[in-house]
Formats: C-alpha cells, structure tokens, sequence
C-alpha cells in the first residue's frame, strides 16, 4: 500500500478562497515499534479530522500488536466521532493486520457486542480471519441456523472470501431456508453471488458445482424473485460459465452445467443494448456518475477526436431516436463536460421505457439532478426532462485564471462522494446511513454504474475546520494547484482521496450488492485506480482516446 497523503482538503476561514495540500507522512515501516505508532495515535485522535483520526489508528493496526487491536476494539465500542465511517474504516484495518489465531477471540467479543446493520461489514471481516485460523464451524451455523439476515449474509461473505472456502456449506442451506422478505433475499443473494464469484475457478469441482446448481434454482418462477435480482444472478453466471448469454429461467443453466468442464477464460463485454462511451453492457437499472470537477473544462484534444468530422453540423436522427457513437456532435463538442453530456444524450436514448435510470454528478460535493432525484423509469417524458437539465448547465468563467484555468464548474473532485450516492440511490432519493445493506438501496437500487471522469480524487465529504497543523502547503484549489500563503486556520478532508482507501470503501459498499461497475477515463484520469474500481464492479475500464484492449 503507498505511503499515506495527508492532504487537507479546503478553505481557511478568514481567506475561504484558500486549499491546504499537504505532503505525504510516512507510514508506520516494518520493524517501527509499536510505542512510535501509539504516540503518533494520540496526537492525531485529539485532533478534529477525521484523516487524521484514521492516520493514527492504520499506523496502530500495521504493528498488528495485541494493545493496538485492543485501542482500535475500544474506538468501535465507543467511536470518538464520525461514528458510521469509524466502524467501516476500523472493520476493514482488522481484516488486513489482525489475521493471527490469538486475534480470533477478541474479534468473536467485538462482533457478538455489534449487531446491528452497520456491523455487518465487521462481522464479514471478523469472521473471514475466524474461518482461516480456527474452523469454519461457527460461520457455517450462523449461515444455516442465524435469526439476524445480515449475520447470515455476513457470514457467507467471511466464508467465500476464506481460504478453505466451503461454500457448499455455506450456500446450499441458505438457499434451502431462503427468507420471503424481498430486501432480505436481495440481501442473501448478494453475499451468495460474492462468494460465487471469488471461487469461480472452481467451477469444475463437485462441491462448487453443487453450489452453483442450488444458486440457479433461486430462478425458479415458484420462488417469485424479481427480475432486478435475476438479472444479477444471470450476469454471474453467465461471466463464470462463459455462457453464450443472460438467461433468467434456470433450464439453459442446468442444461450448460450437464455439458461437462467449462473452459474458464477472461469475460468479455457483453452484446446487449444499453451503452455508454462505447461499452456495451446489461442491466436494467442504471447509474451514471458523472464528474462535474472544474478540470472537466479542458479542452478536448484535437488527437482525441475523429479524424473526419463534419463541418455542417450533426448527422440526422436514426428512426425511433437511438443514437450511437456515430451520432456525436463534434461541432458543439469542444471540452469534457460536452463529451460527457453528449455521451449521456446517447446512452439515454438507448434505454427502453422498462428500464430505470439516475444521473450522479460530483465536484467538490456531489448530488442527482432534480430531473431524477432517485432511480426513474427511462420514459421519453423522463428522459427529455433530464437532457434539458443537462443542456441548462452553463460554466462560469471566472477573471481569476490562477483558481479556475479552465473556468469553474462544480469544484474539485470528490470522487467518493458520487459513487457513496450512487451506491444508496433508491426509488425516491438517498439511503443516508447504512445504504450498503438498507432494505430499499437493495430493492430499488441500481445494478449498474457508469463512472466517468478526467482526474484523480482530491476531496471527500469529510471535511472539518481545525487549526492548520504545518504539515503541509497551502494551494488555490486541489485542480490548479497553484501555491498560496498558509492561514492560521484550515478545513481538513478525510481519507476518501487515497485510492486505497476509496478502493476499500467501494469494496464494502459492493459486497452485498454486486453492481457491475464501468469505468471511463478522460484527459489526465487515474486510470489505475478506475481499473480497479472496475474490477471489484466486474466491469471495464475505458480510457476516451485509446482503444480498447
């Protein structure tokens, strides 16, 4: 993992037009002691971001001691402040630096004293270390006998992401006890298909096998799931059995499983309709995350765009209104922004009425359009409302070139924070707390998410005022870059601008639900980190300007 940026994400308060951007702090390295990481602990846990805060508890966790485990247990019982984010971010230090047999009692304690919904990312991570180092006994129980539905998804999940992974065990008797409440089934066959889906080089055995089978009976007309969560399980199998497509009955399953051995190979992209940027994909609820940073201004390079293109204006509309690639309107297309919304223009034109649709937008805040607060059906009414929001945005071009050099849009690049409301978008807007296993994000959510952007992450929604520390240097903004003078006070970000922190979070906000994930870069993008991204969504990656591989 790299060194850890404490970077600072914005104003100081008597110059609100001022950005702190500071320099990398070394981690704690093998062999520092666990006293040098302690005392770097109690400095930062007085202070008030929550960066900080989770600086000093990583470098408890790389000692992997058994006081740090005990401070970082303490901080879950009781978390000092962010409550939601210190429980997420302390699950996730256990599951990397806590896997030693002497930790599995009193992770067991933290997790039987938690039990609620937001635990359920804890209880995933305590019980996988459970699994390795002891047996997977208790797991198996919860999986098969537990009264609490997230401590049955959770243990699944501990079970596939093992190292002996049984998960015949774990799938076959949840499929026989399947729950009759929808969110709680939507919920199971995510951590189902998780576990699937780590094991598919698998495939060829019978245990794994037999796993796979009762997973396609959850098809069955008789059991009455909706066809949001079929499309799931379809996507999956097809990806693991290298179907030739997505079918929603279970007799082409079973019927490709009595053929023999299948013949793994990487996925490729799908054939279906709905498109965005040129990649193809299914699903039938989509969301498309949309970076509106000031960067997104730039100019489009000429080398970027097609070599014929026609002077006199767009090509004519194809019957019934679905466009392609072909149809971009080159001439009005002159910086990012107007490929993304042109982009956007295209891919909505490409959804039937029956499927569903949001649009995410992200700057230094993030939010949906009014057009579409929630997920909404892709109707010709809804869709020609959304696309006159999207020709409404205007930049402002702001005097100040050493802020905005490209003018201003919507701030910086808070990445985190679009995919976050992506991830709890439902029906009628944001599930606020807890959306990674919130009944009506797993019901009414999408299964799809597009994400576009031109840059890295420099901010998230953590931000917090406090007094400027001297541990880094003071910027204009996180997109220009260009240096100020330091102020005696500072808004401090949090940790979401790390791609491996982002790239965790993304993790758990996806293990129940299993999106598929696009990713598409633009100009300067972080590409490695939208490859990832795409990888934990079993999507692709897209750079605009370069063919795909």
């Amino acid at each position: 993992m790299p060194r850890m940026r404490l970077l600072v994400a914005c104003a100081a308060l008597c110059s609100p037009t001022l950005c702190l951007a500071a320099p990398q702090a070394p981690r704690t390295q093998p062999g520092s002691s666990y006293e040098d990481a302690l005392a770097r602990y109690k400095v930062t846990i007085v202070r008030k971001p929550f960066r900080h805060h989770n600086e000093g508890r990583e470098r408890l966790a790389q000692t992997g001691q058994p006081e740090a485990l005990a401070i970082l247990v303490a901080d879950y019982n009781k978390p000092p402040a962010y409550p939601e984010y210190t429980k997420y971010t302390i699950a996730s230090l256990i599951g990397r630096h806590f896997d030693r047999l002497e930790d599995t009692s009193p992770l067991a304690a933290l997790r039987r004293a938690n039990t609620k919904p937001v635990d359920t990312w804890l209880w995933a991570q305590a019980l996988r270390v459970e699994i390795d180092r002891t047996d997977d006994s208790e797991a198996l129980a919860i999986a098969r006998e537990g009264k609490n539905v997230y401590q049955r998804a959770a243990a699944i999940a501990a079970v596939g992401a093992s190292r002996t992974a049984n998960v015949k065990a774990a799938v076959l008797p949840a499929i026989l006890d399947f729950p009759k409440k929808e969110a709680d089934r939507n919920l199971l066959v995510g951590a189902i298909t998780g576990a699937l889906w780590a094991n598919k080089r698998r495939v060829n055995e019978t245990d794994y096998r037999a796993a796979l089978e009762a997973y396609v009976s959850l098809l069955t007309p008789e059991l009455g799931l909706g066809h949001t969560i079929k499309v799931q399980i379809a996507r999956h199998l097809q990806m693991i059995l290298d179907a030739p497509a997505m079918f929603v009955n279970p007799e082409p399953w079973l019927e490709i499983l009595q053929r023999g051995d299948v013949k793994q190979r990487p996925a490729g992209t799908t054939t279906s309709s709905p498109s965005f940027f040129g990649i193809t994909t299914d699903g039938e609820r989509f969301c498309y995350v949309v970076d509106m940073s000031d960067s997104m201004l730039k100019e489009i390079s000429p080398s970027a765009k097609p070599e014929v293109v026609a002077e006199t204006g767009p090509r004519k509309k194809k019957k019934k209104g679905i466009l392609d690639e072909s149809d971009l309107p080159w001439h009005l297309i002159n910086n990012r922004w107007d490929l993304a919304r042109e982009q956007l223009r295209i891919s909505l034109s490409r959804l039937t009425p029956d499927k569903h649709f949001a649009i995410v937008w992200f700057g230094s805040k993030a939010g949906t359009l009014d057009s579409c607060k929630g997920m909404i059906k892709a109707t010709k009414a809804n869709i020609d409302r959304v696309l006159q929001e999207l020709d409404s945005i205007k930049p402002v071009m702001d005097p100040d070139k050493a802020r905005y050099p490209d003018g201003k849009l919507r701030g910086d690049t808070n990445m985190h924070a679009g995919l976050k409301l992506a991830f709890g978008l439902a029906g009628k807007g944001f599930r606020e707390e807890n959306a990674y296993v919130d009944a009506e994000a797993l019901t009414e959510g999408c299964d799809t998410i597009f994400l576009v952007s031109d840059g890295k992450p420099s901010c998230d929604d953590f931000e917090t005022t406090d007094k400027d520390y001297g541990e880094g240097h003071v910027v204009l903004s996180h997109e220009s870059g260009a240096l100020a003078p330091r102020t005696p006070m500072l808004v401090y970000h949090g940790p979401f601008d790390q791609d491996d922190w982002l790239i965790e979070d993304v993790r758990r906000m996806n293990s129940f639900r299993r999106i598929r994930l696009h990713a598409i870069g633009i100009g300067e993008a972080n590409m490695r980190l939208l490859e990832r991204l795409a990888e934990i969504g079993h999507g692709e990656a897209f750079s605009f300007g370069k063919k795909q591989n």
